[in-house]
Order: C-alpha cells, then sequence, then structure tokens
C-alpha cells in the first residue's frame, strides 16, 4: 500500500501521521512496540468498537505491525485541535462566533454523554484533545489511548491524565479518574471556549464559574459540572439539555443579529397584510384587501358604541380603541377577529371604510380556509 505521509502531533504514547487509507485520509496512530502490547493495543481498539457517534474519533480499520510498530487507522478530521481555536487565534481559521462556540460545545458534550453511556471514562480530556472540523464546526473527542470501561468500580486501563484538567479529587486525593472527573474536565473547556484565556484549576470551582460566566447562556450548567466535591457534581446526562438549549440560544441570537429588520407591510404569525393609509385619502379601492386581525386579551379590550363617520387622524384615533394593529384605509375593507368567552369561540366582524367614513361593521361568518 502506497502512502503520501505527513506527521500531525505527537498522540498518547505514539506519534499521529495523516497518510492516505485506501480511498481516504486517516490519521494513522503510530505506537512503538515496546510501549504498548498486544494486550492494551486490543483494549483500546475494544474501545473504539464500542464507540459509534459523530463527535466521537472512528477507528478506520484494523491496526497493523510494520518496522516494530503499531499502525491503528483512525477517521482525519480536516480541522484543527480546540486547544488552537481557544488559545491561537492568530493562527486559527475558525471564528469563534456565539453560533460556532454553540455548535462546539454541544458535539463535545454529546460526544462525552456517548462514551459514558457506554462506560467509557477518557481520563484525558482537554482542548487537544478535541478537534474542530473547519467547515462544518463539528467537535470530535480524539485520543482515546488512555480511555477505560469503568463498570462497578473495574477499570481496565491505569490511572492516567493530564494535571491542567485534572478534577480536584486527583490532584488533592489522589483519586480514580472516573465518568466524574471527565465531567469537570469538559466543564472547565467549556468555560475556557466562553472567556478565551487559560483558567488555572487551582480557581475553577461552581462559585468561581458563576462570576466568570455571569450572565453568558452557559453559566448554570457549566458551575454544575465544576463542583469541588464529586458527589454533588453533575452527569453528562443530567446538564445535557441545558447544554443544547444555551447552543440553540447562541445560534438563534447570532441569526438574529444577521437579519436586518426593514419597515414592511407583512403582519406576520396567522395575518396577512396590513393595509396602510393611501397617499391620496380620496382614492378608490375596487378590490381592498381582506384582513383578519386578532384583538387583544379580553381585559384589554374596550367595546365600541357607536359608528362615528370620522376620517383621516380622527378615524384611526376612534378605531384605536377596538386595538387594532395598524392604521384602517380611508377605502377598503378588514375583517376582526375577537373571542366570545360566553360562545367559547371565534367571532368575525367586518369593518368597511369608504372616503374616510366607516360605513359597515357586523358579523360575517368566515371558514379557517377564507
Amino acid at each position: 500500500m502506497a502512502y503520501s505521509t505527513q506527521t500531525l502531533a505527537g498522540g498518547c504514547f505514539g506519534k499521529i501521521y495523516k497518510e492516505k487509507y485506501g480511498e481516504t485520509w486517516a490519521a494513522v496512530k503510530r505506537v512503538p512496540l515496546g510501549i504498548i502490547n498486544k494486550q492494551q493495543l486490543e483494549r483500546e481498539c475494544r474501545v473504539y468498537h464500542n464507540v459509534r457517534h459523530p463527535n466521537v474519533v472512528k477507528l478506520l480499520g484494523d491496526p497493523w505491525l510494520k518496522d516494530s510498530k503499531w499502525n491503528i487507522p483512525l477517521e482525519f478530521i480536516f480541522g484543527e485541535d480546540l486547544e488552537t481555536t481557544i488559545f491561537k487565534a492568530q493562527v486559527s481559521k475558525i471564528q469563534l462566533t456565539p453560533a460556532v462556540k454553540g455548535t462546539i460545545i454541544t458535539g463535545m458534550c454529546e460526544g462525552l454523554l456517548h462514551l459514558h453511556s457506554k462506560d467509557i471514562v477518557h481520563q484525558d480530556l482537554k482542548p487537544d484533545n478535541i478537534m474542530v472540523e473547519y467547515q462544518t464546526h463539528r467537535a470530535v473527542i480524539i485520543d482515546l489511548g488512555l480511555a477505560k470501561f469503568f463498570r462497578n468500580e473495574f477499570t481496565s486501563a491505569v490511572n492516567m491524565g493530564n494535571e491542567a484538567y485534572s478534577a480536584p479529587e486527583i490532584l488533592q486525593m489522589n483519586g480514580v479518574r472516573d465518568k466524574r472527573s471527565d465531567v469537570w474536565a469538559m466543564g472547565k473547556i467549556i468555560a475556557e471556549v466562553c472567556v478565551r484565556f487559560r483558567l488555572q484549576t487551582q480557581f475553577v470551582s461552581a462559585s468561581k464559574i458563576r462570576e466568570t460566566l455571569k450572565d453568558q447562556p452557559y453559566c448554570i450548567p457549566v458551575s454544575s459540572m465544576v463542583e469541588v466535591n464529586p458527589n454533588y457534581r453533575a452527569t453528562m446526562a443530567a446538564v445535557i439539555s441545558d447544554i443544547r438549549r444555551a447552543g440553540s440560544t447562541s445560534q438563534m441570537d447570532m441569526r438574529q443579529r444577521d437579519v436586518t429588520v426593514t419597515q414592511t407591510n407583512e403582519v406576520r404569525g396567522n395575518q396577512k397584510w396590513c393595509p396602510q393609509v393611501p397617499a391620496v385619502p380620496k382614492m378608490e379601492v375596487k378590490n381592498p384587501p381582506m384582513v383578519i386581525y386578532r384583538q387583544d386579551p379580553p381585559h384589554q379590550r374596550e367595546a365600541v358604541k357607536a359608528l362615528v363617520p370620522v376620517k383621516g387622524e380622527a378615524l384611526n384615533n376612534q378605531m384605536s380603541l377596538m386595538s387594532f394593529p395598524c392604521p384602517l384605509p380611508e377605502t377598503g375593507k378588514v375583517t376582526q377577529e375577537r373571542y366570545n368567552e360566553e360562545k367559547g369561540a371565534l367571532e368575525y366582524k367586518e369593518i368597511v371604510t369608504k372616503g374616510g367614513k366607516i360605513i359597515k361593521y357586523e358579523k360575517v361568518q368566515i371558514t379557517k380556509d377564507s
């Protein structure tokens, strides 16, 4: 097999190379025989085989031995690591807008939730071990070399990992890395994505995060993820709904900022078009549009006792008592919709104006298709 090889980075216990693997590109992890034995290799591959999720890196095929090194073919992500995205803005190709932050944070949390649902503890979560795809901003958790199965307090790997993203119980009490320590590390990463600077591990706690993130949408879930006492710390399953909601809010806010608000005659919702007062008051309209308007709630409405033949501003002032959302036409027709509490049904009244005068105001029958 012919390879086009490019060194990418040093992975856990081995280097990563970009190589052609069949018809696709792969991130091939090469680990010397003296560092990993066959049993450890099989355990690592078993972790990959148990995971099938878009936010966790995939194993593309069986490892092979070459030049006294195990070659492990993994999914190649056309992107950059989150370390670069957060802390190296000058070289990063990803702009961390609120919407992009939402996509990245939701994705990496979905990936960790999936790992934990399979009783897999990553052990080494950090921005270096999360890739961000350039075009889609899909976040992918990588480097499962230290990942272990954790069932009934039995672990299938040694207790290892970095210190910068180690939970307090690991640093202070030499505790066992488990799902809770993964959650703490993920909470710290999310906070750093939000603030764009490195947080000192000893100052990461629920109260500190509330001060740092303040009114940001991720404040509440992240503060519960970094509780110092692991017994009070949230699980990924407990916070995922808030994480998704915060991500959706960020994307929605971004879309709203991208929309230029202009004056228009369109009335959204269950309304159609709102007729405006014509520039020439006396202009006749042969086929005036019919528009259905909803009134305000019952306690805000005031009854109209009589029809007053007025025009212009006086007409609009008079009809404003009926809570119309826009001026009536000098000549035209609109239909008013109101809810009758006694009958428990909608009623419709037709208002016809001509030359600035109300010439008709009576009930009409309207079907839903009208």
